[in-house]
């Protein structure tokens, strides 16, 4: 870790105080060698403690630490069929120009064009290079994209407990580049680009780029627009015919799956051609104007091959392929590790490997992540859809999700693994929207606790404001749905409540704390374990606005609830009481200023 600015003045300083106290004492009161020495080791260290200290805290919290090697080896890996693109490389690197400043690239052009395997090849080629710090952002989505960039602030060491996100988004965007070569980071399949804009690099000397499907990019950064292979070229490179190269419509993506099918079936090019009439691509090709799901259009023939490979590899006939690929369908689209995966099935490696001959999936550099093609996963989705599978599959990784949970005591030691759980819910929540009304009530109900549980992961690691955006969306749909006073409900609200006090907006929480409270005691009675819960929110929120007085009396008011319904020696009662002596400790505190506000709340156990 080379040496912060902070410490290099702290030191300074030091020496500097050192010598001026030898210095007089010894000149001006002619004091004896020794003594001067002791006078100005006394006086260098009572000065150098709180320098030390400010050294210290400025650079895990202000100067983040330099890091030599980040091997972030989350961009995907070779595809099998990896073709040579040497001219859309060499317009790639041109494209950055000599120089410290930072310089945004946007990869543009159509769906399966190879946008995101130009990309990752020009991420690998720098990597073998040695280039220090490379980062791999999966942007299609909010939540990939924060859970990414948070992956890679973790890696940084950028990430401070009860801080929350926007801090160490901030210090990630401020961080200098490592060594001599140029810093990169790549966000891929990113929809609106200007919702990147905030998370550019600040610093000069990093390299972006940023894979997009936008029509225009030119107000981000140079625009390099990628045009499709010729149809000679490609035939050269895949050994398909020309009519097949046109039918699959020039696309690597689908040459990657013809090539494959092709070699698999051992069947030739010509039959496959025949195999590609025998198939209907149906809302496939929408573009999102003509009443199909989707934004992005697809060639009929691409979508073609995708259905041929899924009939063939096993889709219809296979409970493991099947299983496997509509939970990767409905997970977040940046891929699912192979750890969550293995949790859902005995052979999942086989499964794997058998889709991966087929170029079905693939898998990231780091070989844990396994990923699906945007093409793929649209494809599936629309086989699940058409033979009433779907819910079937968001059942399946909704359970598999439920079992990944874990307890907010450990939110922060797990948050990358947080993380990513919080995009898988994401993702699996609008597949869930979608199909509502074919969904059996446990599945829904399971879904909604993931979401609920999502808040509270937000909560319990800083992450305030996007608690609070997901909890208020549950709470208007619980209320709409079920009703204002359905346990649901308020369920959801007392975890609006939390994301309130996490995201330092404490008093907005406290009216709908008391609202919460004061419905549980009528509803579920006063020795309800939620109304009992709804006293300690209410009690945390008053403390985190500032309010002592009246956190002390309703902390004091809690125990003695906890202590009648579970008996002074109840775990449960022991945190009431933990909390109050907390409040009680810190009054004198807060009236000196020194009591720090915002932290996420710990909440008494459950039985």
């Amino acid at each position: 870790m080379l040496m912060s600015v902070r410490w290099l003045i702290a030191t300074a300083l030091v020496v500097l105080v050192f010598g001026v106290v030898w210095a007089v004492s010894a000149e001006m009161y002619d004091l004896s060698k020794s003594t001067s020495l002791e006078i100005a080791a006394v006086t260098a260290a009572a000065i150098g403690l709180p320098l030390s200290w400010w050294s210290f805290r400025g650079q895990l919290l202000d100067e983040p630490p330099e890091v030599a090697w980040v091997t972030w080896r989350r961009m995907p890996s070779a595809p099998a069929l990896n073709l040579p693109r040497p001219k859309d490389e060499a317009r790639l690197e041109s494209a950055f120009q000599p120089g410290p400043r930072t310089q945004v690239v946007v990869l543009t052009g159509p769906s399966g064009a190879g946008k995101t395997q130009l990309a990752a090849g020009y991420a690998r080629a720098r990597i073998a290079e040695g280039w220090p710090l490379v980062a791999w952002i999966n942007s299609g989505s909010h939540e990939e994209m924060v859970a990414g960039l948070l992956e890679f602030a973790d890696a940084l060491s950028l990430r401070v407990p009860e801080e929350g996100t926007p801090r160490a988004l901030e210090r990630l965007r401020r961080h200098p580049p490592t060594g001599t070569q140029p810093s990169l980071i790549i966000f891929d399949g990113v929809s609106d680009l200007e919702s990147i804009r905030p998370y550019l690099p600040a610093i000069p000397g990093w390299r972006v780029i940023v894979t997009s499907g936008a029509q225009e990019a030119s107000h981000l950064g140079v625009e390099v627009a990628l045009d499709l292979p010729a149809t000679t070229e490609l035939t050269a490179q895949t050994g398909l015919p020309e009519s097949t190269c046109r039918k699959l419509g020039r696309l690597p993506s689908a040459l990657d799956l013809a090539v494959a099918t092709v070699r698999e079936q051992a069947s030739g090019s010509e039959p496959y051609l025949d195999r590609l009439r025998t198939v209907a691509a149906g809302q496939l090709l929408g573009d999102g104007q003509d009443g199909s799901r989707y934004e992005e259009r697809y060639p009929a023939g691409s979508a073609e091959a995708v259905l041929v490979a899924l009939q063939d590899s096993g889709f219809e006939t296979d409970k493991e392929v099947r299983g496997l690929l509509g939970l990767l369908a409905v997970l977040s689209p940046s891929g699912a590790s192979r750890g969550l995966l293995y949790q859902s099935a005995d052979r999942v490696e086989d499964t794997v490997a058998r889709l991966a001959r087929w170029s079905l999936v693939s898998s990231r550099m780091d070989t844990d992540g396994v990923l699906l093609h945007e093409l793929v996963r649209r494809a599936v989705d629309d086989r699940l859809r058409t033979d009433g599978g779907l819910p079937q599959a968001i059942a399946d990784a909704a359970e598999l999700l439920d079992r990944s949970t874990f307890g907010e005591e450990q939110a922060w030691d797990r948050r990358a693994e947080g993380d990513q759980l919080v995009a898988h819910i994401a993702a699996l929540s609008t597949s869930a929207g979608s199909v509502t009304a074919s969904l059996p009530p446990e599945t829904v109900e399971r879904v909604l606790g993931l979401r609920q549980w999502a808040t509270r992961q937000l909560s319990a690691v800083g992450d305030g404001n996007r608690a609070v955006e997901l909890a208020e969306s549950i709470r208007h749909e619980c209320e709409t749905l079920l009703g204002p006073e359905h346990p649901d409900t308020l369920a959801a609200s007392d975890n609006l409540v939390i994301a309130y006090v996490a995201a330092r907006r404490s008093a907005e929480g406290i009216p709908l704390a008391e609202d919460v409270l004061a419905t549980r005691e009528r509803v579920l009675g006063d020795d309800h374990q939620d109304t009992l819960a709804s006293h300690y929110t209410l009690a945390y929120a008053h403390e985190y606005a500032g309010h002592l007085d009246d956190a002390v009396r309703l902390y004091d008011k809690t125990y003695v609830e906890y202590a009648r319904v579970y008996g002074p020696d109840n775990p449960q009662t022991a945190t009431v009481g933990a909390a109050l002596a907390r409040v009680r400790a810190i009054a004198p505190a807060r009236a000196a200023g020194r009591h720090r506000t915002g932290s996420a709340p710990q909440r008494p156990p459950r039985e």
